[in-house]
């Protein structure tokens, strides 16, 4: 999977500012390191695709264990995996858009937790896509993804 460098240093809060020196050093370094599992999966209900992708359980426990170590690691971790995950819904939702018809088209992708979307709808997606099963993706009581570096989305189709 390749992870954008501008991708992350947006998620590092650092604008269209690439980084440079030693701090592109070290994300690269991290980049290489990093233990990103991809997996996803969707499924079509009536005019609705659901979708549920991940970069898995080990990724959040390195970042754990680099934020312990490092502030700077921990923010280039979080960055990193925010980016990735993105990447692996951009991935899914290629995909759905070429299981469409011609006629068909999909409105932008958007998650729960969204007005005016609520929260509660993750467990329900996975419970729908058997994500937990099938990719290890589960929403706690408190309605949190883990992995963490996990998203749920839904894109609605128009004709």
């Amino acid at each position: 999977m390749k992870i954008s460098l501008e991708e992350i240093a947006r998620y590092m809060r650092m604008g269209t500012t690439l980084p440079e020196g030693e701090l592109a050093v070290r994300i690269d370094e991290l980049v290489k390191e990093a233990p990103i599992k991809p997996k996803g999966i969707w499924a079509r209900f009536d005019q609705r695709f659901f979708l549920c992708g991940t970069i898995g359980s080990e990724f959040d426990l390195w970042q754990r264990r680099l934020s312990l170590l490092s502030a700077t690691d921990a923010l280039i971790a979080q960055a990193i995996g925010a980016a990735a995950v993105e990447q692996v819904m951009d991935d899914l939702e290629a995909e759905v858009k070429n299981s469409l018809s011609k006629e068909e088209k999909i409105k932008h992708r958007w998650s729960p937790g969204y007005p005016p979307h609520p929260l509660s709808m993750n467990a329900e997606i996975i419970s729908l896509l058997d994500a937990t099963k099938k990719i290890g993706v589960s929403s706690t009581d408190s309605m949190m993804l883990t992995p963490s570096k996990s998203v749920v989305a839904v894109c609605e189709v128009i004709l």
